[in-house]
């Protein structure tokens, strides 16, 4: 039955076209000619408008038949909507190309809103396409059970195929994916139902517990539907970025314990801000500790998520803010002896090596190009630190202090903060850092005329052509 519907449908469109054709053959022949009395065109004497009439006449009969068509060829209609549309908006386009002709200009067609006629049959279609892509998504989530691959690639495979077969048709492609977006939201909710928030899930310092390993399936679960979204050949920005969200977020809360202000930098160099000359043998006790807690993050969790490609960003995010953190800490070591630089240099490859765990492929990004810089900067001389384009100016500003004598006192020393207050403020406000070095400089200067002192620190002017470069 539906294809003897669609093989009588064709039939009807060639025979409407062939007919219009004639009709516009007609049309331009009675605009041309003139009656040989009246000078008047004979589309004027005879008073009427062909292709106008034709379209209407077409338009009113297709409305009437599809009220009345029976039920078969109505569920025809239905589950083929998009063939149906794209056939009856060829027509009318049709009939629109052929009015761009010489003595046609001013004909208009009969204002018909061709998808009116077809409304009824796409709310249907759209209601059912709905359901074909929430259908798998309901038996993929049966109560407390996580996803498979497999199954998160047939749910995408199905959204696949409802933009296909939306295709050619702007209006319907953008309700087909609205629906796509409802069965991408209704994904979501299903998996944060599926995870565990509970107060245990933030303790990480030991092996995962069953709450860990599934909140871990769930984020593959995210990870493999991101992935196989950014595959698919439409605009799914809206939906992508909501799953983008989510996985951030439970990245976020995966790392968390991990951040840099947490107990594995309770001994970095902010709380050891004297690093003597008999030290520099080895690596720092704090990089060992920040190795033992990367390896245990590695190997005990990030292991488990089989789409690691698609949390990179994240992982590089959480790379460059302990980098960031870690430079702030030894910008602030004071005093620094040629043993303290040392020691600093060999930290700093330690790091290097430590946090490039983090990464299946160690890639040399920006952070880590400002710590090697960093490195070098330790064994620079104060009048080449001016030439250093690699290093923040504040980093190079408060390492600059590191360097002075004990009259010129470090910011945080000067707002009355403690190192660890100074470089959270210095995390959180980078843009403000060199207007407070500024503000020291200005307490300093005001503090030796008033002291009455024969002269200024040897490092002060060099603190003063940097905040002027």
């Amino acid at each position: 039955m539906a294809s003897n519907l669609w093989t009588s449908l064709d039939k009807w469109s060639n025979n409407i076209t062939t007919q219009y054709n004639q009709i516009h053959v007609l049309h331009r022949t009675l605009v041309r000619r003139r009656d040989a009395s009246s000078q008047k065109t004979l589309l004027e004497e005879c008073n009427v408008t062909p292709i106008q009439t034709y379209v209407s006449a077409i338009s009113t009969a297709l409305q009437q038949e599809l009220r009345n068509i029976n039920s078969s060829a109505k569920q025809a209609l239905n589950m083929e909507y998009p063939k149906a549309l794209r056939l009856v908006v060829s027509l009318w386009n049709h009939f629109s190309s052929k009015l761009d002709v010489e003595g046609l200009e001013d004909v208009t067609l009969p204002h018909v809103n061709i998808r009116e006629v077809l409304t009824p049959f796409q709310c249907t279609y759209l209601a059912r396409s709905l359901n074909r892509l929430l259908d798998p998504v309901n038996i993929a989530f049966p109560g407390k059970t996580v996803p498979s691959t497999s199954e998160m690639e047939s749910i995408v495979r199905i959204m696949v195929s409802e933009l296909t077969a939306a295709r050619g048709d702007e209006e319907l492609k953008k309700l087909s994916t609205n629906n796509i977006v409802k069965a991408i939201r209704d994904i979501l909710n299903k998996c944060d139902n599926l995870m565990h928030f509970g107060s245990g899930i933030s303790d990480i310092a030991s092996a995962p517990t069953q709450y860990h390993v599934k909140n871990m399936q769930v984020m593959n679960v995210l990870c493999t539907l991101h992935s196989k979204l950014e595959e698919v050949p439409a605009d799914l920005s809206v939906g992508r970025t909501e799953v983008w969200n989510m996985i951030s977020d439970n990245v976020n809360s995966l790392l968390n314990p991990f951040s840099p202000d947490r107990a594995y930098f309770q001994h970095s160099p902010r709380h050891r801000l004297r690093i003597e000359k008999q030290d520099i043998a080895g690596c720092s006790t704090y990089i060992s500790l920040i190795e033992e807690a990367v390896t245990h993050l590695v190997s005990n969790y990030l292991s488990q998520l089989s789409c690691k490609s698609t949390i990179l960003p994240k992982l590089k995010e959480f790379q460059d803010s302990l980098i960031s953190l870690y430079l702030h800490h030894l910008c602030m070591v004071r005093p620094l002896g040629e043993g303290g630089k040392m020691k600093i240099a060999t930290d700093i490859a330690e790091m290097e090596r430590v946090l490039g765990g983090l990464l299946d492929e160690h890639t040399v990004n920006e952070q880590f190009k400002v710590l090697r810089a960093f490195r070098a900067v330790l064994f620079l001389s104060v009048e080449d630190l001016s030439t250093v384009r690699n290093v923040p100016r504040p980093m190079l500003l408060n390492h600059l202090f590191s360097r002075a004598g004990d009259a010129l006192l470090s910011p945080y020393k000067v707002a009355g903060w403690t190192p660890p207050q100074y470089v959270a403020w210095l995390y959180s406000h980078p843009y403000e850092v060199v207007d407070m070095i500024q503000g020291t400089i200005q307490w300093y200067e005001d503090m030796i005329r008033e002291s009455g002192a024969p002269s200024f620190d040897p490092i002060y002017p060099h603190i003063i052509k940097l905040l002027q470069s």
